[in-house]
């Protein structure tokens, strides 16, 4: 096989699994109301918010089947301080509404990032004249460059997650909705700095697990075909 087309494979392969790992790891993570339960006693964040546990629980959840496109109105109103009222201003919930735009952009990438891989790895196999060898070569090569990426990218991120965080914000969002003030807006006193540092590495330790199994699979496929008489 040509070269190019080899290398051009190897490219879109590590492209097409980022997209659809990375974000499946995101949306793992970020789903997973028990890391939201526990972030309320490691950060002290009844003192910050004024909210009891079941309250912010339950804030959370809202906020989780809005981002996941099943609520059109992100239903905020619940007891703070001692006083029962809407808790998110005009601000907050006009980010809210630019981050759930992200999350749908997110999927999409998600599902065309999957439906790429299958359609290389398909195509891997027709050039190869049927034999799986390259495919699981692919997926070997396009996982363990992935995975170093990640380690390097993780102690990256750990030397300045502030900086990194804002870069993140500058990039994906077109405004500065998501500036926000402490005095002022909850959405930020819910999620603290150290919050979405450990949503992060959380992430990262996802998409690593999902590389590394599929580094596996693509290592036995090309074993396995390779010594195929």
């Amino acid at each position: 096989m040509n070269r190019w087309i080899k290398a051009a494979l190897v490219l879109l392969v590590i492209a097409s699994l980022a997209g659809c790992l990375l974000l499946t790891a995101v949306q793992l993570a970020a789903f997973d109301i028990s890391f939201y339960e526990r972030a309320y006693d490691k950060y002290g964040l009844q003192k910050t918010t004024g909210l009891a546990k079941r309250s912010y629980v339950s804030l959370c959840e809202n906020i989780l089947v809005y981002l996941n496109g099943q609520m059109d109105f992100l239903y905020n109103r619940a007891v703070a301080f001692g006083s029962d009222k809407y808790l998110f201003n005009q601000r907050e919930l006009l980010h809210m509404q630019d981050v759930k735009e992200l999350f749908v952009q997110g999927y999409r990438v998600r599902n065309f990032s999957f439906a790429l891989l299958l359609l290389l790895l398909y195509a891997a196999i027709r050039l190869s004249k049927g034999s799986k060898h390259l495919a699981g070569k692919l997926l070997l090569w396009g996982s363990g460059v992935l995975l170093v990426l990640t380690v390097a990218f993780g102690l990256l991120l750990q030397t300045d997650f502030y900086r990194h965080f804002t870069v993140f914000h500058e990039v994906f969002f077109t405004n500065d909705l998501w500036l926000l003030n402490p005095e002022t807006d909850l959405l930020i006193n819910m999620f603290p700095l150290e919050f979405f540092n450990d949503m992060a590495i959380r992430i990262m330790m996802y998409f690593a697990a999902g590389l590394a199994a599929l580094a596996s699979v693509g290592y036995f496929i090309s074993k396995a075909e390779k010594n195929t008489p």
